[in-house]
């Protein structure tokens, strides 16, 4: 028998092998992580023979080979539950079952704090925000959601130090004080105060529906909008939710966590089909009459449903910055934009799609040369863009774009990778020629 051994071991070993070669045969292919159909690469295409075609069969194989998910799954409860890791690059797995996105980590670790000038870019694009809305009559909130590390760093892993010095949060927060914009910072202990309970998911890296009502509370109360305060009813706990950093990690075994699951939930309908709350743009109908525009990453999602409810219109979309176009189509009474914490830097990435708003040139700004001067049409709008030469803007500098004898603030913006600065003015056709722009600085 002893002599058989090695064989018995060899087939077995070769049939493990064979499993995700031959189970295509009768299972068929894995399905597409991110919903992507399968596509099988052509052997000849319209230019003739595809010498890509074994690279690109192969890279099709290694991607939807049979039993993929369960294969990943298995090799990731491995990592997790012996050695406090994680298979995927994009998971962090902490303490108590605990998991992170990795994204959050250089906020966590303070390696991604913003110069002088990109914090200053930041605050004027929200204080030109809330220049514009003031000017029309419309109410502006910004707030930003917590990443889950700094509500719970203790569930972190020991060997990721927390950095030393305030966050870009915390900056932000310190900057704007005093501004006189309508911002709410979810990352202090005033809103999540019960040391007692979790208000984010173990295994996914948002709020749950307890987080997410106290914070629609919050922000509806500080409106001051009529609402339904959804704290005060009844609730269930339910293992309904599959968290998103547990389908990264086992994507054919998520172990479903609880989540509240209030008695009744609010009110509202959509005005489109949707997928999921995580659409780019969400037209909705509610309760009252009063009109809602909301921009919102994958926190803002879960807000949606108490969000809507109180609003007779709202719009809620997934654009990095506020669009004149969407203020037009929803004329609303209040904007909301909501960031997570890992996208702060966007304030001064994505400068806000507005009219730049018209000034008088100081007697002391001085002219700058710009050499990528670009200009745009876009509707009813030119946009004019450039890059600051090097040297000539201190961390505090203001951007002025003079057309004729008009002037306007641009919006600045930073460019992360590059360290370069540049801005972006919205400038309405009828108003000015952009024959001979020039621009000042001060």
């Amino acid at each position: 028998m002893k002599k058989f051994l090695p064989a018995i071991y060899f087939v077995i070993f070769l049939m493990v092998l064979l499993v995700p070669s031959l189970g295509m045969l009768v299972k068929g292919p894995s399905e597409s992580e991110n919903g992507e159909e399968l596509t099988v690469p052509a052997i000849y295409t319209e230019e003739g023979i595809n010498l890509n075609y074994l690279s690109s069969l192969g890279d099709l194989f290694e991607q939807r080979f049979a039993f993929r998910q369960e294969f990943v799954s298995l090799y990731s409860g491995i990592t997790e539950k012996l050695f406090m890791t994680s298979s995927t690059n994009g998971v962090i797995v902490g303490e108590d079952d605990w998991l992170f996105f990795n994204d959050t980590l250089a906020d966590y670790q303070r390696t991604n704090i913003l110069t002088g000038r990109q914090l200053h870019n930041a605050v004027r694009n929200l204080e030109l925000v809330n220049e514009y809305c003031e000017s029309n009559g419309i109410e502006f909130l910004f707030i930003v959601a917590a990443n889950k590390n700094t509500l719970y760093p203790e569930y972190m892993p020991y060997y990721y130090a927390q950095g030393q010095g305030p966050s870009n949060r915390e900056l932000l927060s310190s900057s704007l004080s005093g501004s006189g914009i309508n911002y709410i910072d979810y990352g202090n202990n005033d809103t999540f105060n019960d040391p007692d309970a979790v208000y984010y998911f173990h295994r996914d890296s948002h709020w749950n529906n307890t987080g997410s009502a106290i914070v629609s509370n919050s922000v509806l109360s500080y409106l001051g909008v009529e609402h339904h305060n959804y704290l005060n009813d009844e609730f269930t706990g339910e293992y309904i939710h599959e968290g998103d950093l547990d389908r990264m990690i086992h994507p054919s075994a998520v172990t479903p966590e609880v989540d509240t699951a209030f008695v009744q939930m609010p009110q509202f309908e959509y005005v489109s089909p949707v997928e999921s709350n995580f659409d780019f743009r969400i037209s909705t109908t509610g309760q009252g009459e009063q009109s809602l525009l909301m921009y919102r990453d994958s926190f803002g999602s879960s807000l949606l449903p108490f969000m809507a409810e109180p609003f007779g219109h709202a719009l809620f979309s997934r654009s990095n910055a506020i669009q004149i176009n969407d203020i037009q189509a929803v004329t609303p009474d209040y904007i909301v934009m909501e960031k997570a914490e890992r996208f702060i830097s966007q304030l001064c990435t994505s400068a806000s799609r507005l009219p730049a708003p018209e000034r008088q040139l100081p007697s002391d700004a001085l002219e700058i040369s710009i050499e990528d001067l670009n200009t745009a049409s876009a509707g009813d709008y030119v946009t004019v863009t450039g890059t600051l030469p090097a040297g000539s803007y201190e961390d505090d500098s203001i951007i002025y774009i003079v057309c004729g004898d008009m002037c306007f603030e641009a919006f600045p913006v930073s460019n992360l990778e590059t360290g370069a600065e540049g801005f972006q003015a919205l400038l309405e056709k009828n108003l000015v020629s952009t024959d001979n722009i020039r621009v000042f600085i001060l």
